[in-house]
């Protein structure tokens, strides 16, 4: 029989079972996710050079991984309510090993479209989205921080892999370096998933951590209404307000696909058939020791976005995302000095964070727990959608111009208007929840399911004395 011990407790005793969730989170963010997002530009140049293409035929294959991640997100983000995250976890570690050993064989750059196909249906869409729907559902308090720390196994992965990537690759070359990233895949990222992972805690007798407690009282003393009661999806397709906010994080989606995608080689250099052009002009070790110090960023940017949420709400986390993206976007056009890459390093370390953590956090404040899958799968693929864009629209201004600076400008007027977007989404949201409790919305349990309404008191009958 399951335990039942803490399921009458708000708070549990000891170690409560949901860390083991956090934990497995940060080892798939570390390795599954980070090598697929984080770590491919590393090679960028490398296979550029290789397979004798372009910036903007590798880009492509970037593109087409995320584009269909866009379709997997909802779909997963509708498999996540419903079906068991331990498998589908199983499965897309599983999946990431073998891509990333396939990866190693490619020959024809239709091979490398082929294989980031299969990447963006099953692993980025499998990762970050499975992880913010399972922590999210784990949590009551210190949601943010819950979510934030998981997901920067992103970062702490980068760190680790960056300088060892790059050196396998500068002595080795990148074959063996996918070789070497698919055991490291495998060996981290399945164990704590297949034994610990449940949908919820009442899947083993538990309630979330923090049940029945306010979050504005303990922990999250954020300005954010806590909503506890059932919007839903068929309620937020119709409504303008999530629409706004969608377009913010497609301009998120457009930052990170330009930037993540090009700041290794906007640091050194790359070949376009015979013509070697001069990017920055620092060494391959140099760049990724920076690309390192981002990725080393955006450990403690995550858990200081999601503890910045709990404690002063959507607004602030907002604004520092998009500064922080816009300083970013400036600092990557000086690639040549020592002080541009570095500066954008730190500063998108911490704007980047917007397109993983923000999401299921904004979601959750502003909407509550009902149908969080689904909205978060949908929130991701827009979000994807920007990045494909970025991504794309980022190589083919290169190849025009041979320097990434309209790439850069172009994430520049993005984060304003992701700023803008989002900023403008937060005060609708809070009218559409006072405009659905007003009108009589179900409440939601701590598990997120609505708990059915009351059904008013019969009136009393009188007795039957007999009398005609």
């Amino acid at each position: 029989m399951a335990d039942i011990s803490n399921a009458t407790t708000s708070k549990p005793q000891g170690f409560f079972r949901g860390w083991w969730m956090v934990i497995g989170g940060f080892l798939i963010m570390a390795t599954c996710y980070t090598i697929f997002v984080n770590c491919i530009p590393i090679f960028q140049s490398h296979m550029v050079a290789d397979l004798r293409v372009n910036v903007s035929q590798f880009n492509l294959g970037v593109s087409l991984c995320t584009i269909m991640a866009i379709f997997a997100s909802l779909l997963f983000g509708r498999l996540a309510d419903k079906a068991s995250i331990r498998l589908l976890s199983g499965i897309t570690v599983i999946v990431s090993s073998l891509v990333l050993v396939l990866f190693s064989f490619v020959q024809e750059i239709w091979q490398f479209y082929v294989l980031c196909l299969v990447a963006g249906l099953i692993v980025v869409a499998g990762t970050r989205l499975l992880i913010s729907v399972l922590t999210t559902n784990w949590f009551n308090l210190r949601r943010g921080l819950a979510i934030s720390i998981a997901l920067s196994g992103s970062g702490a992965g980068g760190v680790l892999l960056s300088p060892l990537i790059s050196a396998m690759i500068v002595h080795y070359g990148w074959r063996p370096a996918f070789l070497l990233l698919a055991v490291i895949c495998l060996a981290c990222a399945l164990p704590i998933a297949l034994i610990f992972f449940r949908n919820r805690p009442s899947d083993v007798g538990l309630q979330p951590y923090g049940a029945g407690q306010s979050e504005q009282a303990v922990v999250d003393r954020s300005p954010d209404p806590n909503v506890d009661i059932a919007i839903g999806w068929k309620i937020l397709g119709k409504n303008a307000g999530f629409w706004v906010m969608i377009l913010g994080f497609i301009m998120m989606g457009v930052i990170n696909g330009a930037i993540i995608t090009n700041s290794v080689t906007n640091m050194t250099s790359v070949t376009l058939g015979d013509q070697v052009i001069i990017t920055g002009g620092h060494d391959a070790i140099w760049a990724g020791n920076v690309w390192s110090l981002y990725l080393g960023v955006v450990i403690v940017a995550k858990i200081s976005l999601g503890a910045i949420y709990d404690r002063f709400g959507l607004r602030a986390g907002t604004i520092l995302g998009t500064v922080t993206c816009v300083i970013a976007a400036i600092a990557l056009c000086f690639p040549t000095t020592d002080f541009g890459p570095i500066i954008a390093a730190v500063a998108f370390g911490f704007g980047t964070c917007m397109g993983t953590v923000t999401p299921p956090v904004m979601a959750v404040k502003l909407y509550g727990k009902k149908d969080i899958g689904l909205i978060t799968g949908v929130l991701t693929a827009f979000q994807l959608l920007g990045a494909a864009g970025g991504a794309v629209l980022s190589g083919l201004l290169f190849d025009h111009f041979h320097t990434f600076v309209p790439a850069w400008i172009m994430a520049l007027i993005a984060a304003l208007l992701m700023g803008l977007a989002l900023l403008v989404a937060i005060p609708i949201a809070h009218h559409l929840v006072e405009h659905c409790r007003e009108c009589g919305a179900l409440l939601l349990d701590e598990d997120g399911r609505e708990i059915p309404a009351t059904p008013a008191p019969a009136p009393p009958v009188a007795a039957d004395d007999g009398q005609v």
